[in-house]
């Protein structure tokens, strides 16, 4: 039974440690984008001025990551580790 209880604290523990951060920019002319809301499972976060953002959360491989900003085309990917690195370059609608 503590083995269980173990395991169960463990997973519980790395599952709160999930991490994405990035840029996101205008696909044609590189500016940087502020206020894109970026969504990941139940988790989210906003670009500031300079386009980058931090999500940590709950989030596993295979969870969807969806950003959205005013005049751009809506962005999806599949979650591939829990800790990322993604730049993203949005079109213009």
């Amino acid at each position: 039974m503590k083995s269980k209880v173990i395991i169960l604290c463990s997973a519980l523990i790395l599952s709160a440690c999930s991490s994405m951060q990035g840029v996101v920019r205008d696909k044609e002319t590189g500016t940087p984008i502020p206020s894109a809301h970026i969504v990941i499972n139940r988790d989210s976060g906003t670009t500031n001025a300079l386009g980058s953002y931090h999500v940590t959360g709950t989030f596993i491989p295979g969870d969807t990551m969806l950003i959205n900003a005013p005049g751009y085309n809506i962005y999806t990917r599949t979650v591939k580790s829990t800790n990322e690195i993604v730049d993203v370059d949005l079109s213009k609608k």
